[in-house]
Parts: C-alpha cells; structure tokens; sequence
C-alpha cells in the first residue's frame, strides 16, 4: 500500500502515521528506522551531501525494508532522479508562493497536470510491463510536499494549499521562527500561532498537515487538532540522545 493510500485511511480512520528525517546518507540507516517501526522516512538532499550513488542505495533499502521514502530536494532537477529511483513523493522546502507550489506539482507529475519526463524504470520493471499504466501507478501514488518556512510562504499559505496536486503542507518551524526574528524559539507564541495558520490553511482546503513535534505536548496538541502525519525529528539528532544516554547510564553506575 502506498504512503499516500495509508496517509488518506489515516485522516479517515483516526490512525496516525510516523516518520523521521535521514540525514546520515547510507542505506544501513534506512533499515534502521524501517526496524524502529516508522511508518515513513524523509531522505533529506537540502542540508547533507548526500550523492546519487547513497540516494539510490537508501531508496534501495527502503523497498526491501517495506518503510516508504520521501525525498526532501534541494533544487528541482533533483526531482526526476529521485522519483525515478523509487522515492513516493518528493518535500519541496521553502515554499513561498502559489507559482513555487505549481512548479513542485508540475516536476512530480506527468503530462498534463506536469512536464515530469518519461523514461524506463524500475517502475516498469524497465519497461517489462505496460509503460503507460507503470506511469499512470506510479503517478497516483506521488505525494507533493511543500514546506512553509518563512514569512512570504506563511501569508501565502492558504494560496499554496489551494494550489492542485499539493498533497501536504509541511511546517518548518526552525527556519520560520528564523524569519519571524526569533532564531530557535520554535515554541515561541509567534511561531506557533504561525504554525496553527499554516495547518489550518491545510485543513481548510482538505489536504494533509504534517507537524514536526519537539515535545510530546507538542504531539498530544497536534493529535487534538485532527493532524495526522508527524515527523519526529532527525536520525541523527535522536541518534546522539541515545547514545549519550546510554553513555550516562554506564557513568552512573562507575560512580
């Protein structure tokens, strides 16, 4: 079953769906958060080095691991390479606009709702069996992600929401409490009535919001608001936590 299957049960059912950013680039950590149980994983382009040998190698891992990819691009021609090799949909960041959203709709899509090329892949089985409906499949299952980080995507949020073939609308509350002047303070009033606006934008125009919670508080007022996809956080940062637990635990009982 595709993501996109899962995330509209999921808004229907009342039944939550989770995922987490990966930003260490090898497929090892793909299977890692597939064993943890996430429902989805973001591989994350904008901010790691990440090169088209690891992409391949993580979407790879993700298939035989059955945990669903999303790729969070850094520039547009990084759309087709990654839908191509296996990615369900593609996070476009900072979104600013209804013309940014079109643009992200028209990459992930082929004619006519988009201008993404046609080619022979894994999809077809490389052509193995029937092009056109290997495209049509894999077309209806592309989610199309737009992150609202800053102040000009925020007062264009119910803009962008409106905008056919965005499936998602994702906060950024790090890069949006930057842009309200309030660098970090990701639970500052500001910023989260900022946030309430651009899941309510969402809402409104009955497509998915996708919170990243800092805290369980943050997950319990999401739950309450009717969201029903999270991000819960980064591997590495979860990663380090972990591990300086673990090296506290042993500390403590040196002592």
């Amino acid at each position: 079953m595709s993501l996109k299957t899962r995330l509209q049960q999921s808004e229907t059912q009342n039944n939550p769906i989770y995922g987490l950013f990966c930003s260490t680039p090898t497929a090892l950590s793909i299977e890692l958060i597939a064993a943890a149980g996430y429902d989805f994983v973001v591989i994350d382009l904008e901010h790691t080095l990440t090169s088209p040998e690891q992409l391949a190698a993580m979407l790879l891992a993700a298939r035989a691991s059955s945990i669903a990819a999303l790729v969070r691009v850094a520039a547009l021609q990084q759309v087709v390479q990654a839908l191509d090799a296996g990615a369900e949909g593609i996070v476009f960041p900072r979104i600013r606009s209804a013309h940014d959203a079109q643009a992200a709709v028209r990459a992930c899509h082929f004619a006519p709702r988009g201008e993404r090329g046609l080619n022979s892949t894994w999809h077809s089985r490389y052509g193995r069996d029937d092009l056109a409906q290997a495209m049509n499949a894999a077309s209806a299952a592309t989610l199309v992600v737009a992150m609202i980080e800053d102040i000009e995507g925020l007062m264009q949020a119910d803009a962008i929401a409106a905008v056919d073939g965005i499936d998602i609308l994702l906060e950024g509350a790090a890069d949006l409490s930057q842009s309200l002047g309030l660098p970090w303070q990701t639970r500052h009033p500001q910023v989260t009535a900022a946030l309430a606006r651009i899941r309510q934008a969402a809402q409104g125009c009955g497509k998915s919001f996708c919170a990243l919670p800092r805290t369980p508080e943050d997950a319990q007022a999401a739950h309450r608001d009717q969201v029903r996809m999270f991000v819960l956080g980064d591997d590495r940062g979860i990663a380090r936590r972990a591990m300086a637990a673990h090296l506290k635990q042993h500390q403590m009982k040196d002592l």
